[in-house]
């Protein structure tokens, strides 16, 4: 047995030593609390980031809500949604893919929603993941309801995008949670 000065074993103190580092390197990646109005993109550190679904995540205690869409619905008592919206996992998936895979992942946002969470636009290696999600068939475009947010070149290709899907396989979002949503007594 090894004992270093100050009574630590050699295996602790490498251990110890991992740790310090590990913490250190994924506190400095990023900052602390994703900010409004932020219109530089910021850098995310993935390793925080849990994708609730497939336009939403939750970044260190924040909300982000996509920008210029609405995904399907993924079961969500606390939100009166008791049942899964066809193809809401497909984008939830999709969207955690996309997240895990980029070697960068960083935001812009335009303040928050009523339900206080942050307004974003998810940029996985450089391209807007709201666009991939209209490209890819899993999300409706919501641009032509609440505008650009200031971001009108995302916007318009996002707009164009969804003029090539017309016809997605699910009903869309809003009115699936008009008819699926129990309000709380």
């Amino acid at each position: 047995m090894v004992l270093m000065e100050g009574g630590l074993k050699r295996s602790q103190f490498f251990t110890l030593f991992f740790v310090i580092v590990l913490i250190s390197f994924l506190t400095s990646c990023s900052p602390s609390i994703p900010v409004e109005n932020q219109k530089t993109p910021v850098k995310l550190n993935k390793f925080f980031i849990q994708v609730i679904d497939g336009d939403t995540i939750l970044y260190r205690g924040v909300y982000m809500r996509f920008l210029g869409v609405d995904t399907p619905e993924i079961r969500n008592p606390e939100r009166g949604i008791y049942s899964d919206q066809p193809f809401g996992r497909k984008a939830k998936s999709f969207t955690l893919s996309q997240i895990k895979g980029a070697k960068e992942v960083t935001y812009v946002s335009d303040g928050r929603d009523k339900y206080g969470r942050l307004l974003v636009h998810i940029f996985v290696d450089g391209y807007p993941l709201s666009l991939k999600l209209v490209e890819e068939r899993l999300a409706y475009e919501t641009v032509s309801i609440f505008g650009d947010n200031g971001f009108p070149e995302i916007a318009r290709r996002i707009l164009l995008a969804s003029k090539l899907h017309e016809k997605l396989p699910f009903e869309n979002p809003y009115y699936w949670r008009k008819k699926n949503r129990v309000s709380k007594l």
